[in-house]
């Protein structure tokens, strides 16, 4: 058997990732449009489409008639090659909720529920990956929206004291052999805003007010999500800036609290000068915005006031985020930039 050269091997994944991309966004095409989409040849599409086929990755649509020519055979991409399962925990009247969401390659969802546990460990996110797993067997990946942070591996701030100083993606890594993604509630959260609200080539912070613990931030500059050296980045309630964050009062005084926000948002705004704050409380309201907005305006110069916008569902940014960010763990990310008059690579 011949072998394949490592930057053979490098060019083939990044050649099937373009055809990936073009059926992706246009759901079926035929060779020479994938061709013309892609910057690759026809011939190198053609061996493309091949393997694809035989792993069932691309199934064969219906033929279309071509201009004076024979008909052309579309391709169409199957979504549903490999799932994603994503889970996160959630608090409803005092019960803990885990709840799943289970995904195609193009986001479709196909099932979701939630599941009650008398508590969060590994056991429990167990139970339900497993019962996951039998009723979809094509899962390939998974996503744990946890609120907290890992860092070098371990949880090192989380609401569960039973993951306190886990290795919980490792875990899973191990007991499943799939790859296995966390992310924080925030995070997710600004990743699923600027992917719906159609900002991920900009900055946005965004500020997440619990009803019962300190605000969160997820912050996205230049269209990528940044979480510092140790993954520690975020966590504004560490900023001393003297606001009893949680206290039932605080979220009672209209005036108190917008206070508090915009103060807030003007120190992350003058280190980071993001194009928009966005903010998300159970408890606010357009009110609460307006107000947040006038004493940032009278605080900040012009140029460092960035636009403040109130997200009104924080579970769909949280969702749609943490699909992003699970489903990029089943793509390579190898990209080429496409030179002019080159066919193919």
């Amino acid at each position: 058997m011949q072998k394949i050269s490592g930057n053979a091997l490098v060019i083939r994944e990044v050649n099937i990732n373009l055809v990936r991309q073009v059926l992706k966004e246009r759901g079926q095409a035929t060779k020479r449009q994938i061709a013309e989409y892609s910057g690759l040849s026809i011939v190198t599409v053609g061996t493309v489409l091949q393997i694809l086929t035989e792993r069932n990755e691309v199934t064969l649509g219906e033929q279309v008639s071509s201009s004076g020519g024979r008909p052309s055979q579309q391709y169409i991409y199957n979504e549903e090659f490999a799932l994603a399962l994503i889970v996160f925990t959630h608090e409803e009247q005092n019960v803990i909720y885990i709840h799943r969401t289970i995904v195609t390659l193009a986001g479709r969802c196909l099932f979701e529920d939630n599941t009650a546990v008398p508590r969060v460990d590994l056991a429990a996110f167990e139970a339900v990956i497993d019962s996951s797993l039998q009723r979809y067997p094509a899962i390939q990946a998974i996503g744990f929206g946890l609120p907290g942070a890992e860092v070098d591996g371990k949880m090192i701030v989380s609401d569960y004291d039973s993951l306190l100083g886990v290795p919980v993606a490792e875990h899973f890594r191990q007991r499943y052999g799939k790859p296995v993604v966390i992310e924080n509630d925030v995070n997710a959260a600004v990743i699923g805003y600027c992917r719906r609200m159609k900002e991920e080539e900009g900055s946005v912070i965004y500020l997440y007010f619990p009803d019962r613990f300190g605000p969160g931030a997820g912050i996205f500059i230049n269209g990528k999500l940044y979480k510092g050296k140790r993954g520690f980045a975020g966590e504004v309630a560490n900023i001393p800036l003297g606001i009893p964050w949680g206290d039932t009062r605080l979220i009672s005084s209209f005036e108190g609290l917008t206070d508090a926000i915009a103060r807030l948002a003007v120190a992350v705004s003058s280190v980071l000068n993001p194009d928009a704050v966005i903010l998300y409380g159970s408890f606010l309201n357009e009110g609460h915005l307006q107000a947040v907005a006038e004493k940032c305006g009278a605080i900040l110069p012009d140029a460092a006031i960035p636009r403040v916008l109130l997200s009104e569902d924080f579970a769909a940014d949280y969702i749609q985020g943490m699909i992003v960010q699970t489903l990029g763990t089943l793509e390579q990310g190898l990209q080429l930039t496409k030179s002019e008059g080159q066919g193919g690579y």
